[in-house]
């Protein structure tokens, strides 16, 4: 697309009637086909009908069908890494259970963690091994998938199992200066990654404790004497009857978070990681045929359990558990490629922009922008950079410090993106821990505060920060009148 068509973009009337189409169509898809038919549309009808909606919407809009074409494209190599990580996962999950990697975590698990510390041990275990990664990713897929089953095996609801996961792995994406976010928000805002860190600690700290805390008091709920014996009893003979447990095959995922933490890429370190899977079922479960361990890779793992849950629990995995995830992930990222190339969100964004003046309300504008940018292209990267490069004047001119900003696009952007059910972060959590987005959402409480925390901040003017470093104090939403008032009196 030339430089003259990729200047081209929407009026700010289109761009709403644009926004109002997509919501109607999801609204039909979701909500209003349900109440007609008795069941909603799948997600991906949903979103092909959006796409397609979206390519007649720029054809009337002037676009010619060839820059269409290309956008669409382009959405699609956005998601080529996204989609070779989520094939990959599949391959790790297939190759970790039919080695015996899994079932050894989740039978350990079950014998060493209390019920009462599950929650919390394992968003403390995943916190630090996301920092230490800088990967949400990585954490999700070793660690999550294990905790899943352990959670089930102690009686702890999916939901909350996974939102706990999600918290920690969370930590490390948005704090960790080895995190691609970490780098990218204040490098769109225009600042030192040190001082974004640091301005960050404002937010997350006060959300991972109370989110620590939380996890602790729900923990309470689950004691030795609510455990149901028969069902964890069925889940560890299920393993040893079918795997050889062994405490040494703990190993591999270990290997493969230092793989990551040395800057092997997420892809590659995965990769690894069901290649050491592949080489260790050969050793360490004989008992399966060579087709079944290397179709692992392709179908995941299939066996003969008495059990229903625990093989629901084992039977699962290998790329083509992930296609369908793959096929929304490409359809998500391609229509948010052709909204940004249409100029939606920038005709919106840079209306937001001129009418925000004031510290705080700009940060709270800042947020909203980001969660919209989230909706609309699916993409993480895009709502960091997007809403970064559009306020990043409206913050010199308000003379609020870059990295306020930065921190502002990692509580929105990197936030959201696990929070909004098509996004490609989301979509990768649900289909790896095998739970709605709106099942863990409820319990994903560190992601969830830190947003509030970033309000709450921005109306009362608490750690937002002139760009000379000093506190903006009373130009909060609220709290500069009282400041006024105060002068006045003075």
């Amino acid at each position: 697309m030339s430089n003259e068509k990729e200047a081209k973009r929407v009026s700010f009337p289109v761009a709403i009637l644009t926004l109002v189409i997509m919501v109607a169509i999801m609204a039909f898809g979701f909500l209003i086909s349900k109440w007609i038919w008795g069941s909603s549309l799948a997600t991906v009808t949903v979103f092909i009908l959006v796409l397609l909606a979206m390519v007649i919407v720029a054809l009337c809009a002037g676009f010619k069908m060839n820059d269409i074409q290309t956008a669409l494209v382009d959405g699609c190599k956005k998601a080529i890494l996204v989609v070779l990580i989520l094939l990959t996962v599949g391959m790790v999950v297939g190759t970790w259970i039919v080695s015996g990697v899994i079932p050894s975590i989740i039978y350990y698990g079950l014998k060493i963690l209390h019920p009462s510390v599950f929650l919390l041990v394992g968003f403390l275990i995943c916190c630090i091994v996301s920092f230490f990664t800088g990967s949400c990713y990585t954490a999700v897929a070793t660690l999550g998938v294990a905790f899943m089953g352990i959670g089930s095996g102690l009686g702890v609801g999916a939901g909350l199992t996974a939102g706990m996961v999600i918290s920690g792995s969370i930590f490390g994406d948005k704090m960790s200066p080895f995190s691609d976010t970490t780098n990218l928000a204040p490098a769109v805002a225009g600042t030192d990654i040190f001082l974004h860190i640091k301005s960050m600690l404002y937010t997350t700290v006060p959300a991972t404790v109370i989110a620590a805390v939380l996890y602790f008091i729900l923990g309470l709920r689950y004691s030795s004497s609510s455990i149901d014996v028969a069902n964890v009893t069925a889940i560890t003979e299920g393993i040893t009857g079918a795997f050889n447990v062994n405490p040494f095959l703990i190993l591999v995922p270990v290997l493969t978070i230092v793989l990551v933490i040395k800057k092997v890429p997420a892809f590659l370190a995965l990769l690894a990681g069901a290649l050491m899977g592949l080489v260790i079922a050969f050793i360490a479960q004989p008992q399966f045929a060579p087709g079944a361990i290397l179709n692992s890779m392709a179908s995941g793992f299939s066996g003969e359990f008495e059990n229903a849950m625990v093989a629901r629990l084992f039977n699962r995995g290998g790329v083509s558990s992930m296609m369908t995830t793959v096929s929304l992930t490409l359809l998500c990222l391609a229509f948010g490629e052709l909204i940004t190339r249409m100029g939606v969100l920038s005709a919106i964004l840079d209306k937001l922009g001129s009418l925000v003046k004031k510290p705080g309300s700009l940060v709270i504008t800042t947020l909203v922008s980001c969660l919209m940018t989230v909706i609309l292209t699916a993409s993480q990267y895009v709502a960091i950079l997007l809403p970064g490069e559009i306020f990043q004047d409206s913050y010199k001119k308000a003379d609020v410090a870059p990295y306020v900003l930065s921190r502002t696009l990692e509580d929105g952007g990197t936030i959201f993106s696990y929070l909004v059910p098509w996004s490609a972060a989301a979509l990768y959590v649900s289909s790896t821990l095998e739970v709605s987005t709106t099942a863990y959402l409820p319990y994903a409480f560190l992601p969830m505060l830190c947003p509030i925390f970033a309000i709450i901040y921005a109306a009362t003017g608490f750690a937002v920060f002139k760009t000379d470093g000093s506190p903006v104090k009373g130009k909060g939403l609220w709290f500069n009148k009282k400041a006024k008032l105060a002068a006045q009196k003075k």
